[in-house]
């Protein structure tokens, strides 16, 4: 899958049910580290609320895979009625590399089960209905090192399907860091290693 929808920039929506007064945060996040930084910060600022919830999912390259990373937090509400809603609510609507949280102020009125998931999903609901979605191209980085008398070679290839080079050292041995959609790099690779001379590394 070359392409992913998510969102441009930060929103976010608010719901009170019953008193209680949910904030709902969206964010784009590009990998792990930024989805825990901005939950940490949230948590921080709001202090004085009865729970943060969150849900993210990320696509993670692993050993030059592509793959799904999906993790949400209830924050001390019962299990499955905050982080697991937000997350379907991302689900529902196929976006990716989004981080959702959900800040709670207590309005002294128990809602129970049904009445916390529907709350949740609301908070994350109109978080993303205030965001603009978009889509972004899902790159694969390559680097490869090479021989300079087969430079010419690599750069036919690397015309040919589009790629771009990201950064390079050239010397009498070369080395390029390339750039493309993932589906591109999976077809590139077999036939930059028919190059004489030519090392591979997926990153």
């Amino acid at each position: 899958m070359d392409t992913y929808s998510t969102i441009e920039a930060p929103a976010q929506g608010k719901v009170v049910v019953k008193k209680s007064t949910f904030l709902g945060f969206a964010f784009p996040v590009s990998s792990e580290a930024d989805a825990e930084e901005i939950i940490r910060a949230h948590r921080k600022q709001y202090y004085d609320a009865r729970h943060v919830c969150y849900a993210y999912r990320i696509w993670s390259m692993v050993n030059g895979q592509w793959s799904m990373v999906e993790k949400y937090s209830d924050n001390g509400e019962p299990s499955g009625t905050a982080g697991r809603p937000m997350m379907g609510t991302m689900q529902k609507a196929e976006l990716t590399n989004v981080l959702i949280i959900a800040v709670r102020y207590f309005g002294g009125i128990l809602l129970g089960t049904p009445g916390l998931i529907a709350a949740y999903r609301e908070a994350a609901t109109l978080a993303l209905q205030a965001a603009t979605i978009v889509t972004r191209t899902q790159e694969a980085q390559l680097t490869v090192s090479f021989d300079y008398s087969a430079m010419n070679a690599v750069m036919k290839l690397l015309k040919q399907h589009s790629a771009r080079i990201v950064s390079q050292q050239t010397d009498l041995r070369c080395t390029l860091t390339i750039a493309a959609p993932a589906s591109i790099t999976a077809q590139l690779l077999p036939q930059l290693k028919k190059i004489p001379s030519l090392h591979s590394d997926g990153e």
